[in-house]
């Protein structure tokens, strides 16, 4: 399973229209197997399955009509916190 994440230059969570990169954290049996990190999302190849977003308002409808799933972390801008929240269960999925 692969989470894709915005992140700013301190590899902090950000709004979509202020990334500068993204992280792409692939789970394996529930254990993070490993962090990627990419200046452009073109050239991402791994396929999505859901993409973490600052909150509800964010333009996602691409993400959306790609079959990404969106999760929401209210509270959680590090890495390492939101794949936590993700094992947890304590993101909100997006539902349109």
């Amino acid at each position: 399973m692969n989470i894709l994440i915005p992140i700013n230059e301190e590899k902090k969570l950000c709004p979509l229209k202020s990334n500068s990169s993204w992280a792409v954290v692939t789970l394996d049996e529930g254990k993070t197997k490993n962090i990627n990190f990419y200046t452009k999302k073109e050239v991402i190849e791994a396929f999505t399955d859901y993409i973490v977003v600052v909150n509800k308002d964010e333009p996602i409808n691409d993400f959306l009509l790609e079959g990404i799933g969106v999760l929401i972390a209210p509270m959680q801008k590090e890495i390492e916190e939101i794949i936590e929240a993700y094992m947890f269960r304590e993101l909100h999925e997006f539902h349109s």
